[in-house]
């Protein structure tokens, strides 16, 4: 995959969105769709976007592993009414392909 995006709040919080009971931190595909999002969900204009990099999610902790913990959701990028619960699960393989191979040096 190319690059991908979070919103982060200037405190380094990453936004995130709870579905069907579960914490899920916010993927998007590239910055034109997660533009896209931001007009029409306007409770996103107080995150910034953010690139995410294997040093970001590191940053984020390795509470993702736990069990309970939050994972990541990719949001759909032909959604054209933007909802936030439009898109899929993704693992940390799909996002950084060298992640299972060698998790302290992928990018």
């Amino acid at each position: 995959m190319g690059e991908m995006f979070v919103l982060r709040r200037a405190n380094g919080e990453l936004f995130s969105e709870e579905i069907n009971g579960k914490l899920n931190i916010a993927v998007w595909p590239d910055a034109e769709v997660l533009a896209r999002y931001k007009e029409r969900n306007p409770e996103l204009m107080i995150f910034l976007p953010t690139r995410l990099t294997r040093r970001l999610i590191d940053k984020v902790g390795s509470g993702l592993a736990q069990e309970g913990a939050a994972k990541f959701f990719l949001l759909a990028d032909d959604a054209p009414d933007a909802n936030l619960e439009n898109g899929r699960p993704i693992t940390l393989e799909e996002m950084f392909p060298d992640y299972a191979r060698n998790p302290q040096t992928a990018n």
